[in-house]
């Protein structure tokens, strides 16, 4: 299975699931593709592009967020405007994403009706034009201004159904019965929203029963399920004919939204759910208390007083930051994370390794030195067979869409984060069953399994404490090496490296103590590898890796007493991390400048900001619970119950 082509593997993954989930060929191709093309899809006999490949993941509930994937130049560069578009719409600059979209969707304005990826990428146009149109805001109360407004949000509603009907046949049937990703069954809410059709709230529980499916995973499932609880509750408290029964059911379906962002650690739409639950169990408590039941309206007013402070949390720190609190774009659905450019990381590899085109070309035997030339320049696109060779020969995994794992197997992939998510929480002894399950299911022989499993391995070693920090470093070492070599990772300069790679030098970095001159350019290297994305304003699409690598960055460099340094990444990570809706890299960021503040005083260095540590250690709890995070959680209550802050 290990030996299959990248096309035999995708198919091969994608029937797994299909099958796995008792999902038929008509389903899941409805309205992308004949039953007959997702047949040879799958057994490899016909090539996917990558949005096909995605809108297929996504119908299986697969979030394509822990994919790193490779894309030619031609494909590179309208990926770029893309996640440029999504960030000035996130970010409130209209007018430059509305000139944006103009020239992104030149190029997908014929023909989309006859090729399925064109169709595709006109459905995220016109998704993006009614998201920009709905949001745009009309503050004059006027007769004209209401009309004007009104007439804006049914163009949006227009809008939204023409997007949703280009992959989803007859919306107004329902979707009992079908198979939808988490984009079509957004652009489903908005139409409902829009349209109030009769069975409005019918459509809505469509919605969150197929949400509830196992097929989708949880960061898929916190993706949409929060937006639909939301547009179901709010839209029937707004009807006013919601009674205690209804209303109860609201508060549940609320609550399950809560666990279903914890789980993944995000938070869409969390602001506006706190604000419906304190509203329905305070109606709820009342009920009870009018009924008798004072012990159930006290175990109400007690959920209610958590969410109004986490509901504070939520605004204070997104104010501090200057980011909305509201949940006001659906952008965070089409953002594509760690997408690179096949040319350059060729190029770039080959330097790193001190391979000189014709030793790679094998002297002319696998390619011509003009024909890979050609393609470092970003001029050619190769065939497949030979880019399996050339990555293979700098050391990466074949693979153009890939996680660390080279594999076929979907519980593997799995197995993995759950073993990396038991060694997060020290919990050792899970680790190490999963791990020796992953073992069974994986080739140790793939020099990137290799890797992955001995890293997390030697993390999990060391928290037992059967092995030091020291064997742990050299274990890490070892790991990296199994794709590449260590002076290559440590030069200066443009470099590419594997998400795993880069995981194999922060572990290093984090358990090694003094700091020594290897242990300085070791976080020189970590941090130019997202200088450019900082330069670009694509933070967002590699938020996954840059707010775990940089911000260990930022807590070695206040070891160093680079306190600016470090509170200025530490604020990147926290606005980018709001905007994106994710709970980790908020809580430490947050403690991380608490820390380096609490430096500064003891070295007598002024402060800018006036700080209360016992608050943003409050703040520290919140957001770690609200990602599930017990470990952290458990630090920072500890730090809060001695008083000592830092």
């Amino acid at each position: 299975m290990e030996d299959y082509r990248e096309d035999e593997r995708f198919g091969y993954f994608l029937k797994e699931h299909r099958i796995k989930y008792t999902i038929t060929l008509e389903q899941l191709s409805e309205g992308l593709c004949s039953a007959s093309e997702l047949a040879r899809i799958e057994t490899g006999t016909r090539v996917a592009g990558k949005a096909l490949q995605d809108r297929l993941l996504q119908r299986l509930g697969i979030s394509p967020d822990v994919y790193e994937c490779l894309l030619f130049q031609e494909d590179y560069i309208p990926w770029k405007k893309r996640q440029q578009l999504l960030y000035l719409t996130a970010q409130g600059s209209k007018e430059e994403a509305y000139r944006l979209l103009e020239e992104y969707r030149e190029q997908y304005e014929v023909k989309a009706e006859k090729d399925v990826d064109r169709r595709l990428e006109r459905q995220f146009c016109l998704s993006m034009e009614a998201q920009l149109l709905q949001s745009e805001d009309v503050t004059e109360v006027s007769d004209g201004m209401r009309q004007q407004k009104k007439r804006q949000q049914e163009k949006a509603g227009d809008l939204f159904r023409e997007a949703l009907e280009l992959t989803v046949n007859s919306p107004s049937e329902g979707i009992s019965g079908r198979i939808c990703s988490v984009q079509e069954l957004n652009l489903l809410l908005e139409w409902i929203h829009h349209e109030s059709p009769q069975n409005w709230e019918e459509y809505y529980r469509e919605i969150l029963y197929q949400i509830a499916d196992s097929r989708f995973d949880a960061v898929s499932r916190a993706k949409i399920y929060p937006k639909a609880v939301y547009y179901l509750c709010r839209d029937g408290l707004a009807m006013g004919n919601w009674g205690l029964e209804e209303k109860a059911e609201g508060l549940t379906l609320c609550e399950e939204a809560m666990d279903r962002l914890r789980e993944a650690g995000r938070m869409y739409y969390l602001w506006e759910i706190l604000g419906l639950s304190a509203v329905l169990a305070r109606e709820i408590a009342a009920g009870q208390r009018a009924a008798g039941a004072p012990r159930k309206a006290e175990e109400a007013e007690k959920k209610i007083q958590r969410w109004r402070e986490q509901a504070e949390a939520l605004e204070a720190v997104h104010g501090e930051f200057g980011v909305p609190v509201e949940t006001r774009d659906f952008c965070w659905l089409y953002v594509e994370k760690e997408v690179y450019c096949i040319n350059d990381v060729i190029r770039i590899r080959r330097e790193m390794l001190g391979i000189t085109r014709k030793q790679l070309c094998d002297d002319g035997i696998l390619c011509s030195e003009k024909t890979l030339r050609r393609l470092e320049n970003g001029r050619k696109k190769i065939q497949k067979g030979i880019l399996r060779e050339l990555l293979g020969r700098l050391r990466l995994s074949a693979e153009s869409c890939r996680t660390e794992l080279v594999t076929s197997d979907p519980e593997a992939v799995k197995l993995m984060r759950k073993a990396w998510d038991q060694v997060d929480n020290w919990e050792s002894e899970e680790a190490d069953l999963l791990l020796g399950q992953l073992k069974e299911r994986i080739s140790l022989e793939v020099p990137s399994n290799r890797q992955a499993w001995l890293r997390c391995q030697a993390v999990n070693e060391v928290h037992k404490g059967t092995i030091t920090g020291e064997q742990c470093i050299e274990k890490i070492r070892e790991a990296l090496e199994c794709t590449l070599p260590w002076e290559a990772a440590m030069k200066l300069g443009e470099k590419y490296l594997t998400n795993e790679e880069i995981s194999c030098i922060l572990g290093m970095v984090s358990w090694k103590k003094e700091m020594d001159e290897e242990k300085k350019r070791q976080l020189v290297v970590l941090e130019e590898q997202y200088g450019a994305c900082e330069r670009e304003k694509l933070i967002f699409c590699f938020i996954n890796m840059y707010e775990i690598v940089m911000g260990g960055v930022a807590s070695e460099l206040g070891n160093m007493g680079e306190y600016d340094h470090s509170d200025v990444i530490s604020r990147n990570i926290i606005r980018e991390c709001l905007y994106q809706r994710r709970t980790f890299g908020v809580h430490g960021g947050i403690y991380g400048m608490m820390w380096n503040n609490a430096q500064r005083q003891k070295e007598g260095i002024p402060i800018r900001q006036q700080q209360n540590p016992e608050k943003d250690l409050r703040h520290c709890i919140i957001f770690s619970e609200l990602g599930m995070e017990k470990h952290d959680m458990e630090f920072y209550r500890r730090k809060l119950q001695s008083g000592k802050g830092t």
